[in-house]
């Protein structure tokens, strides 16, 4: 009964810690966003800014960002030199997703900022990308939010999915439901100096699709960071495609010549 009675107490006094242990997680993330707010900052600089979630850059940075403007693929997004509409990729290969949307040019300190926040663990700089990418976006009409995926061991390696972090802050942005789909089950090559068909066939059986029943016959927006060739995106939505429509949007485009 004493033996009991003593496991009792341990569970009480466990279950007191944990919820003592809570309580401290809970007023330190609220210190840390009252003393250093991740909203009134530019995203590049980090000087403070007047309208976070109209402009999440300063008027100095703002002269050195590549838009995304003028000719653009209506499928990619990828601006175009001359007077096409579709680019020559896209011509040339079946995209399984209607529309993409990149509202920066991978340039410069887009760049920059971009790298830091994959690989320098600048979480923080989602918030200031979704902003971006919600006022480019803001009349496409969509029912869920997804992501493109990592391996576990990928993401354990950098601490976090860039894609899945900027999906949720754009799922809260536009109030819409972010859901997996797709999980990645095989680690694939370095992508970089990769053609579009070699990337192609480095991705081959690398997703599985989940959570079909959530997708079918809605109208979807797949988040990735940055479209190069579009292979990788294009071989997520290949898979979602079967059971909904497919829009692809990502924060900056790399031009191809």
């Amino acid at each position: 009964m004493k033996k009991v009675e003593k496991i009792l107490k341990n569970k009480e006094k466990t279950s007191k810690n944990h919820k003592f242990a809570d309580i401290l997680e809970k007023i330190s993330v609220f210190f840390d966003k009252f003393l250093f707010p991740d909203d009134i900052k530019c995203i590049f600089c980090g000087k403070d800014i007047p309208s976070f979630y109209e402009k999440p850059y300063c008027e100095n940075c703002e002269k050195h960002i590549n838009f995304n403007t003028g000719n653009r693929c209506l499928i990619c997004d990828m601006p175009i030199k001359n007077e096409a509409k579709i680019c020559d990729f896209c011509q040339n290969m079946k995209r399984y997703f209607k529309k993409a949307y990149c509202p920066l040019i991978y340039q410069d300190i887009v760049r920059q900022s971009i790298l830091s926040y994959k690989f320098d663990n600048k979480r923080y700089l989602a918030k200031g990308f979704a902003v971006i990418i919600s006022n480019y976006i803001k009349d496409l009409k969509v029912d869920l939010i997804t992501f493109v995926p990592m391996t576990r061991k990928r993401e354990k390696e950098r601490s976090f999915n860039q894609s899945e972090r900027l999906a949720k802050e754009l799922g809260k942005l536009l109030n819409i439901k972010v859901v997996k789909t797709l999980e990645k089950i095989k680690d694939t090559d370095d992508q970089k100096s990769l053609t579009f068909k070699e990337r192609s066939e480095n991705l081959k059986d690398a997703f599985r699709l989940v959570n079909r029943d959530l997708i079918k016959d809605k109208n979807v927006l797949l988040v990735d960071d940055i479209l190069t060739t579009c292979a990788t995106i294009n071989t997520c939505a290949e898979y979602l495609s079967k059971y909904s429509t497919v829009y692809v949007t990502a924060i900056a485009r790399n031009c191809l010549d």
